[in-house]
């Protein structure tokens, strides 16, 4: 079982595959640890195991933003000599990555400020596109300190791939005016050598009246992490006497190291019958790419698949299956929180008006 440290009170280890947001308590943390007002505790017991390693590039990031150091550009007309109408990221790698090369060129001598893109970059009106609440909530730092007057679009309205792009066709075509708009410039699509390609190709092949060309700039590398091998065992190990405990899953890759470690995998990579051995261990995913493919290469079906790629949206999810699925004996063991927190705005504000200038 369980234990917090100098506390009686049993807990269910909640893990998540991922690493833990720097800087920062990690807002799964903060969620999943802090109970809602009526109640001053929760039963859950975070833990996290990075699976996988990045590695910003920040060299393209750079000669992108050169274009806005290498001529005299007038006051307020960087957006006009901006290559792109506006970003994408679908990942906080990305965000990092942008974060990086911006604060390496940013100078400690204020009166040098002039001579950097970064005076450009404060006057570009452009929109940011994020795909969740987490990648927009790391866009925000980075909007108020180097481009005030861009705008985020996306996050908790826009938790998938496809969610984004449906919201990108709506709003990015919305602030183009075909009888004034010399052309419609493309998007810039900041992402990780390894992605998926369904935000770029489904602006691009969409009607010839809503088609949006967008370039992709690979901006970080990824790679298993070398300790995750371990990290995994120990962890598991560690909480295997738990009567219930939760396993959150935040890619396809975590998903299939996952299995493989709990031994619920046979060679042939199909669903091992070995799962009955651990009655009481659950599996949710961040959202439905990472479910679907579990089910499709594994013939796995996941417990959870949060409705919302939030902490939320996991907290609501899991608390839904442990009332509706588990036997009352365990409940009382653990007796669950009342309603989730409330949802996270979007609205992150702007201080300059929301316009692309032409």
């Amino acid at each position: 079982m369980a234990i917090r440290e100098n506390d009686s009170k049993e807990f269910i280890p909640i893990i998540f595959f991922k690493n833990p947001s720097a800087g920062h308590t990690d807002p799964y943390t903060s969620h999943f640890v802090s109970g809602p007002p009526s109640s001053p505790n929760s039963a859950y017991e975070p833990l996290y195991v990075p699976v996988l390693e990045h590695t910003s590039n920040t060299g393209p990031i750079l000669d992108m933003l050169s274009q806005l150091s290498q001529s005299k550009i007038p006051d307020q007309a960087a957006t006009a000599h901006f290559s792109y109408g506006g970003l994408i990221f679908t990942s906080q790698r990305a965000v990092e990555a942008f974060a990086s090369a911006l604060d390496s060129i940013r100078p400690d001598d204020v009166d040098e400020l002039s001579e950097t893109p970064l005076v450009y970059l404060r006057q570009l009106t452009i929109p940011l596109y994020a795909v969740g609440p987490a990648t927009a909530r790391s866009l925000e730092e980075i909007q108020k300190k180097y481009v005030p007057c861009c705008w985020i679009r996306g996050g908790e309205q826009a938790g998938t791939g496809e969610l984004l792009s449906k919201l990108i066709l709506q709003d990015y075509n919305g602030l183009w005016n075909p009888e004034t708009a010399r052309q419609k410039k493309p998007l810039l699509f900041l992402t990780g050598a390894k992605h998926r390609d369904i935000v770029p190709a489904t602006l691009m092949s969409a009607p010839d009246d809503q088609r949006i060309e967008v370039q992709t700039l690979v901006v970080y590398a990824t790679s298993e992490s070398p300790a995750f091998a371990s990290d995994i065992t120990n962890t598991l190990n560690a909480t295997s006497n738990a009567s219930i405990r939760w396993l959150i899953i935040f890619s396809p890759t975590g998903g299939e190291s996952l299995l493989r470690a709990l031994g619920w995998l046979s060679d042939s990579n199909s669903k091992s019958n070995l799962r009955r051995a651990n009655p009481g261990t659950f599996i949710a995913t961040i959202g439905p790419t990472t479910r679907d493919y579990m089910r499709t290469t594994f013939d796995f079906s996941v417990d959870v698949c949060a409705e919302t790629p939030s902490p939320e949206g996991v907290r609501n999810g899991i608390e839904d299956f442990m009332r509706t699925q588990l036997q009352q004996p365990l409940l009382k063991t653990f007796p669950l929180l009342g309603a989730p927190r409330t949802q996270l705005s979007d609205d992150t504000g702007s201080l300059c008006q929301n316009s692309i200038a032409m």
